[in-house]
């Protein structure tokens, strides 16, 4: 009886898990590399020798910073938009399943 439905169920849900996964990796590698960055940074500004190293270093890191978190921001957006397509599908599968029997 209610057999289709708990099948559709599953599909959508193991489908809502994977984009789910997936933001969830895309936001650890995202720290990874800002971490990482991070973390270098006082030994790079250790090594400069004059204020046009410095700036340099510093221009440099902001840079790609501002490039990282705009790249992980327009990342994190299709993944929540799936996210939540995913969701809306699942609802919509179970709400015409439902109403079949």
């Amino acid at each position: 009886m209610q057999r289709p439905a708990f099948t559709a169920m599953a599909v959508a849900n193991s489908r809502l898990y994977e984009s789910i996964a997936a933001a969830n990796q895309e936001w650890a590698s995202f720290v990874n590399r800002r971490l990482k960055e991070d973390l270098a940074m006082p030994q790079q500004l250790a090594e400069c020798k004059s204020l046009q190293d410095l700036y340099r270093v510093y221009s440099q890191f902001i840079q790609n910073a501002c490039s990282q978190y705009q790249s992980s921001l327009a990342q994190m957006t299709k993944l929540s938009q799936s996210i939540t397509e995913t969701a809306l599908r699942t609802l919509q599968s179970a709400e015409t399943t439902g109403t079949r029997h």
